[in-house]
């Protein structure tokens, strides 16, 4: 069939193992402890990129209400200058290989930092050895595909735990298994075959579109974590928003170039959870877009928490992105445009 012959490294079982990668991750840090220097801190840094960093972005808006520190996602080389002793890194490479998250590394070694490495391995493990450094290293054993943005139930909770040990966010264990019972009771849904799965009707009412993801309050880092999955495993244009902050200015910007409406799909995340009048404004956003010959999609996700929520969101999306890529007639794991970034970024002239 067309799936199994386009999905060369079974993603779409990779997908299916999202929740057995969160349970995983959730035992293997029960009990585990980190030094003080990393507890007494007044801010946290997750240096990561792409895949790596989507699970900072979920726990960031997820407990936006809840979290006892700031925390900044830092996806570059340089630090700002606010970063010093009173500040944890947490050094998140999934191959840990990521040029600029070792770049961080550095940094922080050079400055007296505490850090954290959280990798499978590679050379950010073998930094956290030579150096001291605490790390949380982890087998991908439930991620067959070998894809980072795969291994989002390992990202999510292995960092999520790791905050609560370090008493950054208070979690009872009751939440996180309330959350994982509704991924066991979704997953076999959104894998299924056919019209009557969420994640399916989603790809399908999107499939030759730019996809306008927007999103509110916990859901927002949904939407980054789905614009970033639409890009790498459909290879399909999509980019996210979030409401309010769009109604601002997104609107005025579908006016011009006219003929191109058509080929743009919004994919509106509402949540009853929401303040009434960002509800309200979804309502609005949804209205106006569709007045501008925009087709919008709307999905709510699953769950009566904000965890339970963004992790049925988190899968539901995932799946929804495998199917695109699918539709779109292509191997959802290679990304050949970004190793082609990457082995011209290596090459020693630089030239293309």
């Amino acid at each position: 069939m067309k799936m199994e012959r386009l999905d060369q490294s079974d993603m779409h079982g990779s997908i299916g193992s999202i929740p057995d990668q969160m349970e995983a991750a959730w035992e293997a840090m029960a009990g585990r402890t980190f030094p003080d220097v990393c507890r007494n801190v007044h801010h946290v840094v997750v240096a990561g990129m792409g895949g790596s960093a989507l699970g900072a972005h979920l726990i960031q808006d997820v407990f936006r209400d809840r979290l006892r520190v700031p925390v900044t996602i830092l996806s570059d080389y340089a630090a700002p200058s606010w970063i010093d002793e009173r500040t944890l890194i947490v050094l998140s490479s999934y191959s840990g290989g990521t040029e600029e998250v070792m770049a961080m590394a550095e940094h922080g070694l050079s400055r007296g930092i505490p850090m954290i490495a959280l990798t499978t391995g590679g050379d950010l493990e073998a930094f956290a050895g030579r150096h001291g450094l605490p790390a949380v290293v982890f087998g991908s054993e439930l991620n067959t595909c070998g894809q980072p943005r795969i291994g989002l139930g390992y990202a999510v909770t292995y960092l999520l735990a790791m905050f609560r040990q370090l008493g950054f966010v208070e979690l009872a264990e009751t939440e996180v298994t309330s959350a994982l019972m509704l991924l066991r009771e979704t997953n076999p849904v959104y894998a299924a075959r056919g019209e009557e799965n969420p994640a399916y009707e989603l790809a399908s009412a999107t499939r030759g579109k730019s996809i306008l993801i927007m999103a509110s309050e916990h859901l927002t880092g949904n939407a980054h974590i789905l614009a970033n999955q639409w890009n790498e495993n459909a290879k399909n244009l999509a980019v996210w928003f979030a409401i309010p902050e769009l109604n601002h200015h997104l609107l005025e910007g579908m006016t011009h170039p006219a003929e191109h409406r058509d080929r743009l799909a919004a994919v509106l995340i509402q949540s009853g959870l929401y303040d009434p009048r960002n509800r309200r404004r979804h309502e609005i956003t949804r209205t106006l877009l569709e007045q501008q010959g925009i087709a919008c999609s709307v999905v709510t996700p699953r769950g009566a928490t904000a965890l339970e929520q963004a992790c049925d969101l988190l899968l539901l999306g995932t799946y929804a992105s495998f199917y695109q890529a699918i539709m779109n007639d292509v191997d959802p794991s290679p990304i050949p445009w970004v190793d082609e970034f990457k082995r011209l970024m290596a090459s020693r002239d630089g030239k293309v």
